[in-house]
């Protein structure tokens, strides 16, 4: 537990003193041209406890940034519970929490992130935690797959500087805003329904890592007026995985409706069909049987025949982790590569009934009781199909197999113009591959009309919906260069081929640019910052007055959305409904198999 000594709070009064007179050789402390350092900022909540944090004044305005707050506690496959009984003398919130366990591929591997990871970070106006202002509230979910990833990411610029991407310097200083962005359970620790089987019934079926994010709500409820924010003024939001997490706080669990009061889903796989309740217990055994397997043997490359209850309870983190790639490394050889189409997310959340109660794309097509902005990138399937094509192992016969693994009709996608292995490469995609048509159907079916038919069954147009496109080319590698260094870097900085890559909105979102970025990027980063708070700030009303309401297309032409891009560019994209080919995709009935043969049939042991 990190503690603050009482002495902390008389050693920083008597530190501002002294810096007030000259010393005994009748010297200052700090050079006259020079500010004294903000004092460290400590505040008391609602429980009398204290957190101490660090002052940053480099930005419009000084702030409170408090970092690695402990906001819950949870024991393995349990729900967590909100944490808040810190040591009596202060509790220092000064570095980042430890990320919650990130995946290891082999025996040796170092291990990366800790169990208790249940941390916080909380950028704040000093004035207003001064002034108890009751600002609204942005709480950030990151994305990763529900594998990977955490609060403290940072991506490369051009030049491979590492810029701190989730900071939220910008949102405070800048927008008068209190950002909270927040670690969570990952992978087979989040999404293992063990529901009953172990003698023990979580009330979540499995869901930890999303109840892990109703809990950090829970802590912004209980706590963040005390860091001057306004508890009825919360918007969540988050990218990829974390814009899914939204997408099921919003429209399938009632459990979490009182916690915030908008939403936003940036590049969300809205569409996404979650396991059912008896495809997580399968899922559940099998992954059992590969626990037990690394458990008698670290290196082992086929999971047991049998499984063992109690190795749940035994098994350390590194026996946990290997058995989850071991889970994994099994399907990969079935050909279910990580490719965000159904069943592609192998430790997604489970729809279980009572926590999860329904698919969220079920309700977002009916329309949306809170405020929602939600939006996708230009080039989303860009990013993913080139690191499936980077392994080497995507092929005209790979590529149909996942047709026939999560549609009921692959040949009718398969002889569709841009959706066969035959495809032209495009985006800078390798040629004689069947990435660009891989990349074509993640970036369409997945990404763009799904998140287009938000509200698509409603009768009349939707007064609360906001939809925004962005096309502005990447500043910065998201993820790492590909494994193959013959593939080109597609969504590196200012790539050539003028991809905006799944992710790529992030640095401007936060308005966490590189150094190497032109003024016209800073400008839209700018502009975007304060959308996104605008939009926090008057959910109701939406983020400006010129955006215009979204409806869904009669004609299919969407020419009411926001296109965010560089103030020279003039592009206008009023045919992305036919860009995206969502006459096909929204207007056809194409059933999708979800996990029909990803997760074998397991039967019980007892």
């Amino acid at each position: 537990m990190k503690t603050v000594l009482v002495l902390a709070f008389s050693f920083l009064s008597m530190t501002w003193s002294l810096a007030q007179r000259p010393n005994t050789y009748d010297q200052l402390l700090f050079a006259p041209d020079q500010p004294a350092p903000p004092e460290q900022p400590c505040i008391t909540l609602s429980n009398r406890k204290i957190i101490c944090g660090k002052a940053d004044d480099g930005g419009s305005q000084l702030l409170s940034v408090f970092r690695g707050v402990q906001y819950g506690q949870a024991t393995r496959w349990q729900p967590s519970i909100v944490f808040d009984e810190y040591e009596p003398n202060g509790y220092e919130a000064l570095q980042y929490g430890p990320r919650c366990p990130q995946p290891i591929w082999n025996p040796k591997d170092p291990l990366r992130g800790e169990e208790d990871c249940l941390y916080m970070n909380i950028w704040a106006p000093a004035d207003a935690i001064r002034n108890l202002s009751k600002l609204p509230v942005m709480v950030f979910f990151h994305g990763g797959g529900f594998i990977g990833g955490g609060a403290d990411k940072a991506y490369h610029s051009a030049d491979k500087e590492t810029i701190e991407l989730y900071s939220g310097n910008s949102f405070a200083a800048d927008q008068n805003i209190v950002l909270v962005t927040v670690n969570f359970r990952l992978g087979i620790l989040g999404t293992l329904a063990t529901d009953g089987i172990t003698g023990k019934e979580p009330s979540n079926g499995g869901n930890y890592g999303i109840q892990d994010q109703q809990t950090a709500l829970k802590w912004v409820q209980k706590h963040i007026s005390s860091f001057g924010g306004d508890p009825e003024q919360v918007t969540i939001f988050g990218a990829s995985s974390g814009a899914m997490a939204v997408g099921l706080h919003m429209f399938s669990t009632d459990s979490s409706k009182d916690l915030f009061r908008a939403g936003i889903m940036q590049s969300s796989a809205a569409s996404y069909k979650y396991r059912s309740k008896e495809e997580g217990r399968d899922l559940f055994y099998f992954y059992l049987k590969c626990l037990r397997a690394v458990i008698r043997n670290p290196d082992s490359d086929e999971c047991a025949l049998t499984a063992q209850h109690d190795d749940l309870e035994k098994a350390n983190t590194r026996q946990i982790l290997l058995a989850q790639a071991l889970l994994q490394d099994t399907l990969f050889k079935k050909g279910a590569f990580l490719s965000a189409l159904p069943g592609s997310i192998t430790f997604s959340p489970i729809i279980d009934g009572s926590f999860l109660k329904e698919q969220p794309n079920v309700q977002m097509e009916k329309g949306n009781e809170k405020p929602l902005m939600l939006g996708f990138s230009k080039n989303e399937g860009v990013l993913l199909a080139n690191f499936i094509d980077a392994g080497g192992k995507l092929n005209a016969v790979t590529f149909n197999g996942i047709l026939g693994r999560d549609y009921e009709n692959p040949m009718l996608i398969a002889g569709h113009s841009g959706y066969s292995a035959q495809t032209p490469a495009a985006h800078g995609l390798r040629p004689k591959t069947p990435a660009t048509a891989l990349s074509n159907l993640i970036g369409n079916s997945v990404f763009a009309c799904p998140t287009m038919s938000a509200n698509i069954e409603r009768e009349k147009q939707s007064d609360n919906t906001w939809l925004y496109f962005f096309a502005q080319t990447s500043v910065g590698n998201m993820e790492k260069p590909p494994l193959n260094p013959k593939v080109n870097n597609v969504c590196g900085p200012h790539n050539q081929w003028d991809n905006a890559c799944h992710g790529s909105e992030l640095p401007f979102v936060f308005n966490n640019m590189p150094p190497d970025a032109t003024q016209e990027d800073k400008d839209l980063a700018v502009k975007m910052n304060a959308l996104w708070a605008q939009f926090a700030k008057t959910p109701a009303e939406g983020p400006s007055e010129n955006w215009k309401l979204w409806t869904w297309p009669k004609i299919g032409n969407p020419s009411n959305f926001n296109v965010l891009q560089a103030a020279s560019i003039e592009t206008t994209f009023e045919d992305a409904f036919e860009q995206y080919d969502c006459a096909f995709w929204l207007g056809e009935i194409i059933e999708r198999n979800a996990n029909a043969v990803l997760i074998p049939r397991q039967l019980s042991d007892e």
